[in-house]
């Protein structure tokens, strides 16, 4: 997820903060939070 993070903050031109930084853990449990209750899509499964 830090990595996902990472290279959108990168792709913006912004300040990447570096791996393990307490910015990173503050924003996974931010999306954690948003996404609680949330029911999981999944792609299509093609042959």
């Amino acid at each position: 997820m830090q990595r996902r993070l990472r290279n959108c903050m990168i792709g913006m031109r912004a300040e990447a903060y570096p791996y393990g930084a307490p910015e990173y853990v503050e924003m996974e449990l931010y999306l954690m939070w948003r996404a609680r209750e949330m029911k999981i899509k999944t792609p299509a499964v093609r042959p």
